[in-house]
């Protein structure tokens, strides 16, 4: 999967479109973000999510070649959730750099010990490295969730779903909302309907 470059706007494009294009990312990541613990959060990622992501970033970076598009696109287009699984971003919540630094030492490892639990069955993430994030935001590690179709059919009649992580030094865990799970749900559609036929 990937993101079509066409699909992107840049330049004035997306200059005219981007008050409103800012404010409806925003709604979307708010109802994507689940909070794990304090210093944690979790951003479920979307074929839109990435977009916004995508068009934020050539805009910041002032790209509007068409290779260059198609790079970027390429590059978040790696991050789209595999088919009938969720992706999402783990960002360490800090305002202070120092003590992040710290903290990235002590929570080495922290990104394999996240995982979902759907109506009592775990899905281990699948993590990739922290890495620094542009604009100066926060570390990220990237995870991939693969569920197995009975695991998307209970997400998506409505189970309990929680997210944990269990690290030596830090532990969270945390039940998504109606509106969350209802939100995410959307994601494992396609793949339940072709389960179906």
């Amino acid at each position: 999967m990937s993101l079509d470059p066409r699909d992107l706007r840049v330049g004035a494009s997306y200059e005219s479109a981007r008050a409103d294009a800012r404010s409806d990312a925003i709604e979307l990541r708010r109802r994507r973000r689940v909070d794990l613990g304090d210093l944690m959060s979790v951003v479920f990622e979307s074929r839109e999510t990435l977009a916004a992501a995508a068009e934020e970033a050539l805009r910041s970076e002032r790209i509007e070649a068409p290779e260059k598009v198609d790079e970027e696109a390429g590059r978040f287009g790696l991050l789209l959730p595999p088919a009938g699984g969720l992706s999402a971003t783990l960002f360490l919540e800090f305002s202070d750099a120092a003590e992040m630094a710290s903290a990235l030492t002590e929570l080495e490892g922290v990104a394999e010990s996240v995982q979902l639990e759907i109506d009592g069955s775990r899905v281990p993430a699948t993590a990739f490295p922290f890495s620094a994030a542009a604009g100066g935001a926060p570390p990220v590690a990237y995870l991939r969730f693969e569920l197995t179709a009975s695991q998307r059919e209970a997400w998506i009649e409505g189970a309990r779903v929680l997210l944990r992580v269990a690290h030596r030094r830090y532990s969270a865990s945390t039940e998504l909302s109606d509106e969350q799970r209802a939100t995410i749900a959307a994601d494992l559609l396609p793949a339940a309907a072709a389960e179906g036929t």
